[in-house]
C-alpha cells in the first residue's frame, strides 16, 4: 500500500509550472497553522524537507501556495526517494 506524504506545493510569480517539496511530517503539520500568515508577510522562511535538508522560500514571489499529501513524491525537491542526479 502506498503512504502519502506531505508537501508544499508552490506556484511562483512569473512561472508557468509549480514547484512541489517534500516536507518533514512535523514541519507540514505546523506549516498549515501559519502558511496564511507567511504569504501576508512575504518574508523569507526556511522548511525542513523529508530528506532532512532545508529548503528556503521567499514568499514575496510567491502567488499562492498550500500543503496537500502526495502518493509519491518522486518528483519533489527534498524527497528522500529523489536522487540529486549528481551522482551516477
Amino acid at each position: 500500500m502506498t503512504t502519502s506524504r506531505p508537501g508544499l506545493v508552490l506556484h511562483l510569480t512569473g512561472i508557468a509550472q509549480p514547484v512541489h517539496v517534500a516536507l518533514d511530517p512535523a514541519e507540514a503539520e505546523s506549516l498549515r497553522d501559519v502558511l496564511a500568515d507567511l504569504m501576508a508577510a512575504g518574508q523569507p522562511t526556511a522548511l525542513r524537507t523529508a530528506d532532512g535538508g532545508r529548503f528556503s522560500v521567499n514568499f514575496a514571489h510567491v502567488a499562492t501556495a498550500h500543503v496537500e499529501s502526495y502518493r509519491s513524491d518522486a518528483h519533489a525537491y527534498g524527497s528522500p526517494s529523489r536522487s540529486a542526479g549528481f551522482g551516477a
